[in-house]
């Protein structure tokens, strides 16, 4: 399975890393991205760098959509990130997580049923923005996943990002895709805001390459301004979570004024938070 086919999994609350080591096989990726959020009615904005918009476009275009007339009528935006960000100023994470969401919000003003966002993530390394502050960025976009209203695609050349840090980077992304990706690749965590109890729906897996993501998107339903009540964290399609995945639970637990309560865990996670806490998260694991 190629890359652009891989890319078709991705979904309206997925928000993924993709790393890449040539620039067509990354033009390609994006194009398939844009083309698919189109078909489904989506807006798509694009953040071009190591390609230009024209490129872009065309990449659309040969995936069977027609780009100019979706930039016509505004369902199709594609912008240099140079033109966008790289204005001599230092952009914090907050103003960018701010940007992110003001588009969101104004595709949804629009009517559109869905946002994608597609960025080439290169432009940083030229700005005043720090790896470190790019990192907290990339962290704190994931709770404006959880209502299935966006798809994001973060696209990170792993030629030029040092390898310690693209695995930093890649940590805040729930999932982690490359154009080599088999055909079984799917985001290893999904996540979705429940509202009725409110807390989260968990699928698929935490381990240290996503980590930092389930910890965003738990400390948002824990944390400062979370429910008056509990919050539930529905695990029963959790297939897995390792010791720093359950610590994290652990610690939302202690730190939260009402506790987290737990459903459908299954034994392993139950005999793992056993170890690591001597009582259990408020409310039950059933």
């Amino acid at each position: 399975m190629t890359g652009t086919s891989v890319v078709d999994q991705i979904r309206l609350g997925d928000h993924v890393c993709w790393t890449y080591d040539d620039e067509g096989a990354a033009l390609n990726v994006a194009g398939r991205f844009a083309a698919t959020g189109l078909r489904l009615g989506h807006k798509v904005i694009c953040f071009t760098d190591s390609s230009t918009p024209q490129a872009l476009r065309a990449r659309v275009q040969a995936a069977g959509v027609s780009a100019e007339a979706a930039v016509a009528a505004g369902q199709l935006q594609v912008v240099p990130a140079a033109e966008r960000y790289l204005s001599g100023e230092r952009l914090v994470p907050e103003a960018l997580v701010a940007a992110v969401v003001d588009e969101v919000t104004r595709g949804q003003r629009e009517g559109y049923p869905g946002v994608r966002l597609c960025g080439d993530m290169s432009w940083v390394l030229r700005s005043r923005t720090t790896l470190d502050e790019l990192h907290r960025y990339e962290s704190a976009l994931n709770p404006h996943f959880l209502d299935a209203r966006i798809a994001g695609l973060c696209l990170y050349d792993r030629r030029l990002f040092p390898a310690d840090r693209l695995r930093a980077l890649a940590a805040a992304h729930p999932g982690t895709a490359a154009p080599e990706s088999d055909r079984t690749w799917s985001p290893l965590l999904r996540a979705y805001r429940m509202t009725d109890p409110p807390g989260l729906r968990l699928v698929g897996e935490v381990d240290q390459s996503n980590r930092e993501a389930f910890t965003a998107v738990l400390n948002d339903v824990t944390g400062v301004g979370a429910a008056s009540r509990a919050p539930v964290l529905d695990v029963s399609e959790l297939s897995f979570a390792d010791v720093g995945a359950a610590t994290a639970l652990v610690r939302a637990d202690r730190s939260s004024a009402t506790g987290i309560r737990l459903v459908g865990c299954r034994p392993a996670l139950s005999r793992l938070l056993g170890l690591l806490d001597s009582g259990t998260p408020t409310g039950s694991r059933a």
